[in-house]
């Protein structure tokens, strides 16, 4: 699991808000929904779950471009 460092530094701009799950590198659900009770009450979110490789790697791609430019960050164990 991984987070956006921007996120925890007030100065910056950019932040990651999209939640996505890749896998088995074919299918992919990407969600605005945060994990809170708060959200599970109160929001009105969208998820979609995709099933195909291209895309699915597409994203993993994606992510792991953000991983190896140090905006993504392992969560601690």
């Amino acid at each position: 699991m991984y987070y956006d460092r921007r996120s925890v530094d007030l100065r910056a701009r950019g932040k990651l808000h999209a939640k996505a799950v890749v896998v088995d590198e074919d299918r992919v659900f990407v969600t605005s929904a945060n994990l809170t009770f708060a959200a599970w009450d109160d929001n009105v979110d969208l998820g979609l779950l995709v099933r195909d490789r291209t895309v699915a790697k597409g994203i993993l791609t994606h992510f792991r471009r953000l991983i190896d430019m140090d905006y993504l960050r392992q969560l601690p164990k």
